[in-house]
């Protein structure tokens, strides 16, 4: 990957980094009464570009997600390199990829929760699996596709579609992020799934579920062996919290399971995560040759939509300013 390729995707990109929401306009959305004036505020951004003219409380999805996928079709025809944006975009194929599998395992019809974004094109994938022909598919989602059906063949639990596909796709997110060999990448993924696999250890302790459980739903290539995590089953928090200390996760880790050990809320634990995650791209800003700007853009864009997604969520459900608050992340810029 020649980082010279990206000089102009680099400047193309510093300027869609001043168009990102700043924390005063977050503020005013924080503050506003309701969620129509939260969009009023949001109709003075870009956002107005792919906001249509009528607007229920409930049509916020329908808003973010033409965003984002305005922003993933931007930075594909930007990116010199197509692997940058599918490292991010990747989870999308997944998470549609268990959609499918749900629906045709359950019978029912999930085509309202299909996202319209990945790193291919859907309506093949489906179309194929449909018809039981995955000969053309990518040979990594077909391998995906035919372990998570035939082990609900096997077995017919719903619940393992998720821990199957959620495996399968940490392995390709790592084999993409190893292919680029750019240490920012590398890191964030295996963090990531350091993180993913302590959230996952903290789900199943809750739900009493036994060591062997466990060690089937942890995740490999993260920095912390999945084996010591899954000794932690019969820890304390407090335990767990000392015994992860020295790890570079270890402060936000800290401070997110101290977080939900306060709350009993998982979410408070992501948003330490989140915050992290995102402090591993702010230096993106200072690189003027190569593809982490492009990478760290799409991060901060997913941030700030998922930021949005709060405040409207809590607006909709009539959450104080404070509460809304204590829920947001940090921003890229």
């Amino acid at each position: 990957m020649d980082r010279m390729d990206f000089l102009q995707a680099v400047a193309r990109t510093r300027v869609f980094e001043t168009r990102l929401l700043t924390w005063a306009r977050i503020e005013r959305m924080v503050d506003a009464r309701d969620i129509e004036e939260v969009f009023r505020i949001l109709g003075e951004t870009e956002y107005a570009n792919v906001m249509p003219g009528s607007l229920r409380g409930e049509d916020y999805e329908k808003i973010l997600y033409a965003e984002l996928k305005r922003v993933y079709k931007l930075m594909e025809e930007l990116s010199a390199e197509k692997i940058v944006v599918d490292l991010m975009a990747l989870k999308y194929d997944y998470h549609n990829l268990k959609t499918l599998v749900k629906s045709k395992a359950l019978n029912k019809d999930l085509d309202e929760l299909y996202i319209p974004l990945g790193t291919q094109d859907f309506q093949q994938i489906k179309t194929a699996y449909l018809a039981g022909d995955l000969k053309d598919v990518d040979p990594k989602f077909r391998e995906a596709l035919e372990a998570a059906t035939n082990d609900f063949e096997l077995k017919g639990d719903p619940q393992r579609i998720d821990l199957i596909l959620d495996k399968y796709y940490f392995q390709h997110l790592y084999e993409l992020a190893k292919e680029t060999d750019i240490p920012l990448f590398v890191n964030y993924v295996q963090d990531l799934i350091d993180f993913s696999n302590i959230k996952t250890l903290i789900r199943l302790k809750k739900q009493n579920k036994d060591l062997r459980f466990v060690e089937e739903a942890l995740l490999s290539h993260g920095k912390i062996k999945k084996e010591e995590i899954a000794l932690l089953l019969t820890d304390s928090l407090d335990s767990i919290i000392n015994k992860l200390r020295n790890y570079e996760i270890g402060p936000a880790t800290k401070k997110g399971l101290e977080a939900y050990q306060r709350t009993g809320r998982l979410s408070d634990f992501e948003k330490e995560m989140d915050n992290y995650l995102m402090g591993l791209n702010k230096p993106s800003q200072y690189i003027h040759f190569g593809p982490e700007p492009i990478f760290s853009y799409l991060v901060a864009k997913e941030t700030e939509i998922k930021v949005l997604r709060i405040i409207m969520v809590s607006k909709l459900n009539k959450l104080s300013p404070d509460a809304i608050r204590g829920r947001l992340r940090d921003l890229y810029v």
